[in-house]
């Protein structure tokens, strides 16, 4: 798409950061008269509930913040049109395929995020996102309570959609038959194979080191060179060793991982299509007719 006006991408999860960012894109769109376009990846943790850390939003903790909903109100309030978009995927990777694809001069995100059992949120693939935006710049805007609050406060009072509508696809989920679903279980089973050996070999390496260092502290104090000893080597060994296995994790991940968990979050947000009805046969119908 290209325009004479600055195209802005606002990603949104409606945490405290992500609505402090809202505020930010529709400044700065109205500043330059831009165009915004906010975008919110779905994930299958987006219908849960939200729990908001700041005692002062406890108004907030019944239902999630429908962020889409919110940047429509705040646009709409400060004369900005905003495009909307729900996407699928892996979060960071969603983010700046819409940027290219609406041709966006610049990517605000929220610095942080607050997701459902006290995880992080938008805010955690932020820095994925500035790693994959290429010559696009990214803006991380921080959450502060106080500019936040009274804001939520407003969208609450004025547009109880922006409320309602972050749950409307949780009910049309069957939880309990989406954790029987093939392509989840091949997930779990993924991460497994590749959790189990990693997390045993590196418990043992540890395990086996703090008993060499209390049971063979003559073989631990052993020169190698120097005043460098076995003990001092092995250590070592341990913090490259986890450096390895994080990076390994995260070339894994990003390969197999998220792909089988978008695919999964697809399947079991599909909503069931409806049975076909077959039309009784003549006997029946004469037959359900006769007294």
């Amino acid at each position: 798409m290209v325009t004479g006006r600055p195209v802005l991408l606002l990603a949104t999860d409606g945490s405290m950061s992500a609505l402090a960012a809202t505020l930010r894109a529709v400044q700065l769109a109205s500043e330059c008269d831009g165009q915004l376009h906010a975008v919110h990846v779905a994930t299958p943790e987006s219908y849960l509930q939200v729990e908001f850390a700041e005692p002062s939003l406890e108004l907030l903790q019944a239902r999630p913040v429908d962020g889409l909903e919110a940047a429509r109100y705040l646009g709409k309030r400060a004369g900005v049109p905003v495009h909307t978009d729900e996407l699928r995927g892996p979060i960071a990777d969603a983010i700046v395929e819409a940027a290219g694809r609406v041709g966006a001069n610049t990517i605000i995100v929220g610095e942080t995020g607050t997701r459902p059992f006290g995880g992080a949120g938008l805010g955690s693939v932020a820095e994925a996102v500035r790693r994959r935006a290429g010559h696009i710049p990214v803006v991380l805007v921080p959450g502060h309570v106080e500019e936040v609050v009274p804001v939520l406060a407003e969208i609450l009072n004025s547009d109880p959609a922006a409320v309602s509508g972050a749950g409307s696809v949780a009910s049309d989920i069957d939880w309990t038959a989406a954790v029987q679903h093939s392509s989840f279980k091949e997930l779990l089973a993924t991460k497994a194979r590749f959790l189990g050996p990693v997390i045993a070999f590196y418990l043992a390496c540890y395990l086996g080191l703090t008993l060499l260092a209390g049971f063979a502290p003559g073989f631990m104090g052993r020169p190698v060179l120097g005043a460098v000893n076995i003990g001092y080597v092995l250590i070592t060994g341990v913090y490259v060793m986890a450096w390895v296995v994080s990076l390994v994790y995260v070339r894994i991940a990003n390969q197999s991982f998220d792909p089988k968990a978008a695919t999964a979050a697809e399947s079991i947000t599909v909503r069931p299509t409806e049975s076909a009805t077959v039309p009784a046969t003549e006997s029946e119908t004469r037959g359900a007719t006769q007294p």
